[in-house]
């Protein structure tokens, strides 16, 4: 039986990692996978290392990778990582084991104390090799996937009312509130609003209250799936705004083809899940954080 090569990154493998990555996420509810834009951002951030970027290869095929980043230092801490569990090609069970030891063995013998890193219930097989290393698994569900199928119907018109973001007067005070919820700053979700405007979307709506803009999403399809579509930048500071987002949002992206939305749960919006849940949402997904201590430091 041949054995896979493992090597470390090289440009050589960037085709080969957009493609690993869209193929193994196909079948998830919200598959997502670096492209282009997103592996050359990948590559240019300070803390990327290509030696913490790992590719399992047989017969000349590259089949999985793997990735980790060193966390910025602490001077009265043990140095810790962040790792980007393996990502191969179905039937390469054995390259997923042999990727995640062989960069846990590297970030050891880097001094790394402790590994961090989060799992989904999107992907099982990760979290089977998660706990089969010895990750410990906890804070399950502090980002979650709701998903409304467009089957359903359409939403009637709420109480309140959403409209059209105007990309000139309204952008900006979109940013600010996007801020809110991506916990980074209103100059990167403005930087992001514009970028994903320039991509495509379906629509991006806001609800006023005396002329402002109190609350905000953006929906958009999905890169590897254009029927499955998502609210991105949301934001809203009470129930009845955020029926109105998700009311005209859900209605606009069954207009436009999607066969279903998905919303992401996180930071103080999962305080909003049950309002999700009258709407007729259904929970989909959940992730859980993951650590683990190496060897030397149990």
């Amino acid at each position: 039986m041949n054995e896979y090569a493992v090597c470390a990154y090289t440009p050589r493998f960037d085709a080969d990692h957009m493609r690993i990555g869209a193929e193994a996420a196909r079948e998830w509810i919200w598959p997502y996978a670096h492209d282009a834009e997103s592996l050359e951002r990948l590559h240019s951030l300070p803390s990327f290392d290509p030696d913490l970027w790992l590719y399992a290869i047989l017969d000349d095929e590259v089949v999985g990778f793997v990735g980790a980043m060193l966390d910025s230092p602490s001077p009265d801490k043990p140095s810790t990582a962040t790792i980007f569990f393996p990502r191969t090609m179905p039937s390469h069970g054995r390259a997923s084991e042999l990727l995640l030891q062989e960069i846990l063995d590297m970030l050891a013998r880097r001094g790394v104390a402790r590994v961090t890193g989060r799992v989904t219930t999107m992907c099982p097989e990760e979290i089977s090799l998660a706990g089969t290393a010895g990750f410990a698994l906890q804070d399950w569900g502090y980002k979650l996937y709701y998903s409304y199928e467009a089957k359903r119907g359409h939403f009637p018109v709420s109480e309140a009312s959403a409209g059209r973001v105007d990309l000139d007067r309204d952008l900006e005070a979109c940013a600010e509130l996007s801020s809110r919820w991506y916990k980074q700053s209103t100059k990167w979700c403005l930087e992001h609003l514009r970028a994903r405007h320039d991509q495509g979307i379906i629509g991006h709506f806001c609800v006023r209250r005396d002329g402002e803009v109190i609350a905000s999403c953006l929906t958009a399809p999905n890169e590897i799936r254009p029927t499955t579509a998502a609210l991105y930048y949301i934001y809203a500071p009470d129930e009845m705004s955020l029926k109105a987002l998700v009311s005209t949002a859900a209605n606009a992206c069954i207009e436009q083809g999607a066969s279903n939305l998905v919303a992401d749960l996180i930071h103080e919006h999962r305080a909003f899940e049950p309002v999700y849940q009258s709407l007729g949402f259904t929970k989909v997904a959940e992730w859980a954080r993951c650590s683990k201590l190496l060897a030397g430091f149990r």
